[in-house]
């Protein structure tokens, strides 16, 4: 089974497309990197044989995996996909919001909760003050002699 390849599709960070070809032990020591395991672990569950190696050797195998410029690749757009995931929508945070207005006990909380949704949705109005006065009829202070030169 060593010599197994798996073809994986990615979009790069650089707006590039492909297909990524590793070994099916490659993408699952990416997906338990992925998941949150540590390299000694992620490798160790992908290469069951190192089990019984010195943690030393697995440190710089795993280490030395992540240099594979494909490997690096494919955890990279896994790492962004994940990101992506973790994000909330504008949408999910205006549902978030509405749901701890109606759920919260304390009425500051629910205060801030309205506040915040209102700033999101443009629902408050701002107001400018102007002082001064504003001239509204630029030709007021001219004589009909003088509007009438301007038409001329």
């Amino acid at each position: 089974m060593t010599g197994c390849k798996r073809s994986v599709f990615f979009n790069s960070n650089f707006g590039g497309e492909g297909m990524l070809t590793l070994t099916v032990k490659q993408d699952q020591f990416i997906q338990g990197l992925a998941n949150g395991l540590s390299q000694r672990k992620a490798y160790r569950a992908a290469y069951p044989s190192s089990l019984k190696w010195k943690d030393s050797i697995v440190d710089a195998k795993a280490s030395n995996l992540l240099k594979n410029g494909k490997v690096l690749a494919r955890l990279q757009e896994l790492q962004k996909k994940s990101e992506d995931k973790a994000i909330m929508s504008a949408i999910e945070r205006k549902k978030w919001l509405t749901n701890a207005i109606m759920e919260e006990h304390k009425l500051n909380d629910k205060l801030k909760a309205i506040d915040i949704l209102n700033k999101m949705t443009g629902e408050y109005i701002e107001k400018v003050e102007l002082s001064g006065s504003v001239d509204t009829n630029p030709f007021s202070g001219l004589t009909t002699e003088e509007l009438k030169k301007l038409l001329k």
